[in-house]
């Protein structure tokens, strides 16, 4: 399991909501917000043994740390969140605690990536509530919309090698570059490819051994 410290991204789908605003501090009531008004993380290219993450939610309070624990609570918005509750990630605790002196703590939410098609950006916008220990901050981080996705589009140089490959399938490509190391390019292709297709003969051998993901490859004779 991968555990995530999500950086925002304001290039990062800002069709869905994602969008980057610089965090705060400032003296004054004790109060709390999020960090970040949007966080995202893709599995795109992660290797596809890795099959969930644990997205790290940062809050902060704005005040004086206090020598007890004070409890903030959080809710989640139905009407704006398209993940659905433990099927794409984990359920969590809503009513939740600042440590004693502590100024930031985090929510981990688990996100379980074969939950995901490989298309979808995925939403789960949290809001934060007023409690008897915190007023609510600044209204910029007074929510924060999560997003991630599965999402790992078709390389251009899939093509060259689509008659042993066959059809694009994200989780082909994952699997290889789990063997690989890493993504490729199509100079890649063209200055390694035999290497490549003895590496995507394992990706074939793989999933030959596990039909549960459905992945095909076409009955041809490999030249590797």
């Amino acid at each position: 399991m991968l555990v995530k410290y999500i950086i925002p991204l304001a290039m990062a789908f800002a069709a869905v909501g994602c969008s980057y605003k610089e965090s705060f501090s400032y003296k004054g009531d004790e109060l709390v917000n999020f960090t970040a008004d949007s966080l995202y993380f893709s599995f795109g290219k992660e290797p596809f043994a890795v099959q969930d993450t644990t997205m790290l939610i940062g809050v902060e309070i704005v005040g004086s740390p206090a020598p007890h624990d004070r409890h903030y609570r959080v809710r989640i918005d139905a009407e704006q969140t398209t993940a659905v509750e433990d099927s794409h990630y984990d359920a969590f605790e809503t009513d939740r605690t600042m440590p004693a002196e502590a100024l930031s703590t985090t929510i981990p939410i688990r996100i379980h990536r074969l939950a995901l098609d490989d298309e979808t950006v995925y939403r789960l916008r949290l809001e934060m509530e007023a409690t008897a220990d915190f007023g609510l901050g600044v209204s910029e981080y007074r929510s924060v919309i999560v997003c991630f996705t599965n999402r790992l589009d078709c390389p251009d140089w899939w093509t060259e090698l689509s008659h042993w490959l066959g059809e694009y399938s994200v989780r082909k490509y994952q699997k290889f570059i789990e063997l690989w190391g890493n993504p490729i390019t199509s100079d890649d292709v063209k200055e390694n490819k035999y290497a490549i297709l003895r590496t995507f003969k394992e990706v074939k051998a793989y999933f030959e051994a596990h039909p549960e993901y459905g992945e095909r490859f076409p009955d041809v004779d490999w030249p590797v």
